[in-house]
């Protein structure tokens, strides 16, 4: 199994690694170790760890929850559902959010094509007319 420094996991996952180093100190990134050096070691399920760490703070899921899901993960085949619900309350915010910046990127989509068609509508009308069929 390999183990990669703070460094590496930094460049891999494009995250900083003081958000890496306060995750660690909150015990938000289960099985981080340290090498001889005392320094922060991360193997493939301390990696994927922090994968899903960051995805949920990427969609808004508060820190006392990220740490309840990981508490009931290792809490074991009976807080399968709790999990789960976790879950999806989660993807629901999720999609709300995506159909809420969706609504105003069409809002903004409209702008730019009214920009584009004020833009075409005044090239026409300051042509002379012989310009028009060039």
């Amino acid at each position: 199994m390999m183990k990669l420094t703070m460094k590496e996991v930094s460049e891999k996952l494009n995250v900083s690694e003081h958000t890496i180093r306060y995750y660690d100190n909150i015990d938000l990134i289960p099985g981080v170790g340290r090498n001889e050096q005392g320094r922060r070691v991360f193997d493939d399920d301390a990696i994927g760890w922090l994968q899903f760490v960051i995805a949920f703070r990427s969609t808004g899921m508060p820190i006392a929850d990220v740490k309840r899901y990981i508490e009931l993960t290792y809490q074991g085949q009976d807080t399968f559902s709790e999990r789960l619900g976790m879950l999806e309350t989660q993807i629901s915010e999720l999609d709300e959010k995506i159909n809420h910046l969706n609504d105003q990127r069409e809002i903004i989509k409209t702008k730019i094509n009214n920009y584009y068609q004020q833009a075409k509508d005044s090239q026409t009308k300051n042509k002379q007319p012989y310009q028009k069929w060039v």
